[in-house]
């Protein structure tokens, strides 16, 4: 396929209404490789290959699987464009950053241990997996969305659609952006999503509402007009019904009838939602993500936005309720996140949905949907993998520094005695750009006399020489900087000591057409070292390995490249543990067989073996 250097960006629709420093619109664009991890493929019917070719636009249209990407989404949005899906998504929901100034963490809880390992909401249990930062200057938030908002309209086809769900930090802004980048014209709702729960605000009303931003990319677009049965209750939000699909703006005398006839059987939907909340049924669904939303409220938006067999995307997926909904409900999907801790939990949740629609349409007597798109193929897009989740490994790096971390500066991230301390993003080295912000900062802080601490993974050649040349001109705001890669006394912690396993293969004895594959033993030094106990204590406390365990992924055929997902033991409930011992079917020729354990922090070691 022949790549274009750069793909240009269609200018904004709007009037700008909104400005700050360093606004800048996307002209060009550049995509990225797409490397082929992992597929599950429980039907063995389609036909992957690891090329980014094979999941063009074109590749795919007639032999769909769907998409899981790891990767910026800036990145994954521009590979997107480069691979034929201009004006191909149907609908998008995104649930970005509030800028909200806090880090949100995942509760992690060892498997078959109910009383270790369980988090309080206020303590600070080395058991909490920090997922995401939410800390942000205003200029660098607004340009964050702003440009992958100019993507994702390119992306979005004439009749989609965009909900964009934020909270009072930044509905007001945003709505501008997305007024300049969409048209005002394009604006359908500002939906208020109402909850509850226990929380109280310090001299305020107690926030409990988040608005989601419903906008069109034209005139005509897909809208299924939503109705709750009158005698369904407040909270039961299991029986939306829907009727007609619009793609005009104006409402034909046909469709007004239509209207009618479902207003006698159940209450038209509002903008203002407040039968969605934390039921049981939402606590059933929670997987220990602190943002995550819940599926009826996805639902909703679904059914309201697209038919069956619509392509819905997803860009800040988290714990993969979007993915989830539209599995459930027939839709094609593509999603992304920079976390790979969100990409694992999401594989599972699918997984698990996927398998359970394979069954039910297989014991039905009479299929009535034959379209459930059984396949996802997980890829990379540039490099992100950290050993470590790279805002672990940042929030580890403050901790072993000894950073005193501040909410109140928009650009400096804390303190290491009096020197103020910037942390460099891990995903980049340190470059002259990123001290050109640091000059540009220091000018408007003409009384700033602090030196200034720079933390970055790694460095561009030419830094030390600007630094040096800096240093020689500046009495005060002398800069230093700890590169943990090369940095022996605060670096340490990178050093990252693997999990081990033992795993025993065989080809049974009995039937040679099958395998007996047996997790022996299984040690994560960082799940030790996260617990701070040591191996003897270790062994009393966990006397089953398997509480380590999360998952169990197994590949018949490996071939050396591709993970294929044959196997999956994924328990059904937080406290169950991994069977630990498997019998699979084999061809009889020799092959690879490929076992791939995630722990419960996310970390993967996998095991490669060749049976005769």
């Amino acid at each position: 396929m022949t790549k274009e250097p750069k793909l240009k960006i269609t200018p904004a629709k709007g009037r700008p209404m909104l400005n700050w420093v360093g606004k800048k619109p996307l002209d060009y664009v550049k995509g990225f490789p797409a490397q082929l991890v992992e597929v599950f493929d429980p039907t063995r019917k389609m036909s992957l290959r690891g090329e980014a070719e094979a999941i063009s636009y074109n590749e795919l249209k007639d032999n769909w699987h769907n998409l899981l990407f790891h990767g910026d989404n800036k990145d994954v949005l521009a590979t997107l464009l480069e691979l034929g899906f201009r004006g191909k998504i149907d609908l998008i929901y995104i649930d970005p950053p509030f800028k909200s100034g806090a880090d949100y963490v995942r509760k992690v809880e060892l498997r078959g241990l109910k009383n270790l390992g369980q988090i309080q909401e206020d303590e600070a249990s080395v058991l909490q997996q920090t997922m995401y930062f939410d800390i942000w200057n205003n200029d660098t938030y607004l340009q964050f969305m702003f440009e992958r908002l100019m993507l994702l309209k390119e992306l979005l086809a004439e009749t989609g659609s965009i909900y964009v769900h934020l909270d009072w930090h930044v509905g007001h802004y945003i709505k501008l952006l997305i007024d300049e980048v969409f048209g005002p014209d394009n604006f359908r709702n500002e939906i208020v999503w109402c909850y509850t729960g226990p929380r109280k605000t310090p001299k305020a009303f107690s926030r409990k509402h988040d608005i989601i931003l419903f906008y069109s990319k034209a005139d005509q677009y897909t809208f299924n007009q939503l109705a709750i049965p009158h005698k369904s209750g407040l909270h039961d939000t299991g029986q939306v019904e829907t009727f007609g699909t619009l793609r005009e703006k104006r409402i034909s005398e046909d469709q007004i009838k239509e209207i009618k006839i479902l207003e006698e059987r159940g209450k038209i939907l509002e903008d203002w939602w407040i039968d969605i909340w934390a039921t049981e049924r939402y606590r059933k669904e929670f997987l220990g993500f602190a943002t995550q939303k819940p599926e009826a409220l996805l639902e909703r938006i679904i059914k309201a936005s697209s038919n069956e067999g619509d392509l819905v995307l997803d860009c800040f997926i988290g714990s993969g309720t979007t993915l989830a909904v539209a599995q459930k409900l027939d839709r094609r999907w593509i999603g992304c996140d920079i976390n790979k801790g969100a990409i694992q939990v999401t594989s599972k949740r699918l997984q698990k949905i996927i398998l359970k629609k394979i069954e039910k349409r297989d014991s039905s007597a009479s299929p009535q949907n034959d379209r459930i798109y059984p396949t996802f193929a997980i890829y990379k897009v540039n490099d992100y993998d950290l050993k470590l989740l790279q805002t672990e490994a940042i929030e580890l790096a403050v901790q072993h520094i000894g950073i005193q971390r501040t909410r109140t500066d928009r650009f400096f991230d804390g303190y290491l005695g009096k020197n103020l301390v910037k942390i460099i993003d891990f995903n980049h080295p340190l470059t002259l750009l990123d001290l050109q912000l640091f000059q540009d900062e220091l000018k408007k802080r003409p009384d700033e006399d602090r030196d200034i601490t720079i933390v970055c993974l790694g460095k561009e050649l030419a830094v030390d020489p600007w630094i040096d040349e800096w240093n020689k001109k500046h009495p005060v705001n002398k800069i230093k900087v700890i590169e943990l890669k090369t940095d022996k006394k605060y670096g340490s912690f990178l050093i990252h000591k693997p999990a081990e396993t033992k795993v025993k293969i065989l080809r049974s004895a009995q039937n040679d057409k099958k395998a007996i594959i047996e997790i022996k033993d299984f040690i994560s030094p960082t799940i030790i070292e996260r617990f701070n106990i040591d191996n003897k204590l270790f062994k009393v406390k966990i006397p089953d390995f398997r509480s380590m365990i999360d998952t169990v992924l197994i590949d018949t055929n490996y071939d050396g490249n591709t993970f294929h997902i044959v196997y999956s033991d994924v328990p059904e409930k937080k406290n169950d543990l991994v069977k630990g011992k498997y019998e699979i079917e084999i061809p009889k020729k020799k092959i690879k067989i490929a076992v791939k354990i995630i722990d419960m922090l996310g970390e993967e070691v996998m095991n490669v073996f060749e049976v005769e």
